[in-house]
């Protein structure tokens, strides 16, 4: 009797706590993508100081490594840049878009201000 009992509040007890396993793992991914939008966020403004930021849309791994096609990108990446900004011709604004693919909702938008490569 006591083992039908026990056994019957463990499970019961594992039905009540699975729901916040599922919602311990979404938690986790959004907290990876915000972690690797960052990254990449970083990598391309690099990039854009040095002056070798293709133009246009980017697609990247996901390690942040620029490819040449969407088919195994992760993310998506769009720049822009306006020069001058606030009229010093050696500041550039630019805008940065990085968006996980799959997940359109989760796209974080990074404005950054650098002076332009000599």
């Amino acid at each position: 009797m006591e083992a039908t009992f026990s056994i019957g509040l463990m499970s019961f007890g594992f039905l009540t706590l699975a729901p916040l396993l599922a919602m311990g793992l979404k938690t986790a991914r959004l907290a990876r993508d915000d972690r690797a939008t960052a990254q990449v966020a970083q990598t391309l403004v690099e990039e854009a100081k040095q002056g070798t930021l293709a133009s246009g849309t980017v697609y990247l791994d996901i390690q942040g490594t620029v490819l040449n096609s969407s088919q195994t990108a992760a993310y998506t990446a769009q720049s822009t840049s306006v020069t001058p900004f606030l009229g010093n011709a050696s500041l550039t604004q630019m805008t940065l878009r990085v968006t996980p693919l799959g997940a359109p909702d989760r796209a974080r938008t990074y404005a950054v201000v650098y002076q332009v490569p000599q």
